[in-house]
């Protein structure tokens, strides 16, 4: 019984231990705004500038879905610039060598400006999607093009995730 008691207040002590240590974590959100530190307007004063193809007017949607929800700033702190490449690998070969399945990868390089034009952070992203190619071809411009609007969707995402990361230093 002695020797209960004695074990008794390990558990207590480790529990406490680890409050103390969980307490000086300084875990913040990603999308709330920072205590004590004023950064401007944050991802809201970002102005997305035009993208020239279609793949990279839905990634560009979808940022802008993301970073400015109420619509571009009036006077932004940064302008952030990207190109989107897009590129279809074959997977499945037939013995004929026909294509029965492709990846479809869209590469994405981006730069955030601040106000006077200076880079502040470069990066690039990357996301796949595949798609079946079957003997309707409605049915596989319909699939290639489903594939890309995901991997944009994706590609926006991580986009998104790296600009946030960076404004969060």
């Amino acid at each position: 019984m002695l020797a209960r008691l004695r074990r008794a207040p390990i558990p207590a002590l480790a529990l406490a231990l680890s409050l103390v240590l969980l307490g000086a974590c300084s875990v913040e959100p990603l999308y709330g705004a920072r205590t004590g530190k004023a950064r401007g307007g944050g991802v809201a004063a970002i102005e997305i500038a035009p993208v020239k193809d279609r793949v990279g007017h839905i990634v560009r949607n979808h940022l802008i879905d993301s970073l400015t929800p109420r619509g571009q700033p009036a006077h932004p702190d940064y302008r952030l610039t990207l190109v989107v490449e897009q590129e279809k690998t074959p997977l499945l070969i037939q013995l004929d060598d026909h294509a029965t399945r492709f990846n479809l990868t869209l590469r994405a390089r981006f730069a955030l400006a601040d106000r006077g034009g200076a880079v502040v952070y470069r990066d690039s992203a990357r996301a796949t999607g595949s798609y079946n190619v079957v003997e309707s071809g409605f049915a596989t411009v319909t699939a290639e093009r489903d594939a890309a609007k995901e991997a944009a969707r994706v590609l926006s995402e991580e986009i998104l995730t790296l600009i946030l990361l960076h404004l969060r230093r």
